[in-house]
């Protein structure tokens, strides 16, 4: 794999998250992404046809490098944290309506970021054994 495909590998989880917890948020209605959405003349992306397809192409980005992390350093507990995390975070927003929503999604978006951080740990930890003779 070239310099160049690994650090976009790297980022997927990240960036991922980072789209998926966005989206989730809009849809949740915080208020301090509405108030910027619509200061920018972009609350037209509030829009549920707009940021579920959105919130799923991230969530699956996420998974994926999650996946990549795991054929790296070889632990599953990112991976399965993460698919946790997604399966709260859609389920929040799609599926469950009024306060349980917005937990489900503060529970997925904390566990989507957790396995992220775990998932970078682990790949750092991995490329610091392999370089020690």
């Amino acid at each position: 794999m070239s310099r160049r495909s690994h650090a976009l590998v790297g980022m997927a989880d990240g960036a991922g998250v980072f789209g998926a917890v966005f989206a989730a948020l809009c849809c949740a209605g915080t208020p301090l992404i509405v108030t910027v959405l619509a200061a920018l003349g972009l609350s037209f992306l509030r829009s549920d046809r707009i940021l579920w397809p959105l919130m799923l192409a991230s969530l699956l980005v996420a998974l994926w490098g999650f996946r990549k992390g795991m054929q790296l350093h070889g632990s599953a507990a990112p991976l399965l944290v993460g698919f946790i995390g997604a399966a709260a975070l859609a389920a929040g927003v799609i599926f469950v309506h009024g306060f349980p929503a917005k937990e489900l999604i503060g529970v997925g978006a904390a566990s989507l970021v957790a396995a992220t951080v775990w998932n970078l740990a682990a790949r750092r930890n991995r490329a610091t054994r392999t370089v020690v003779p």
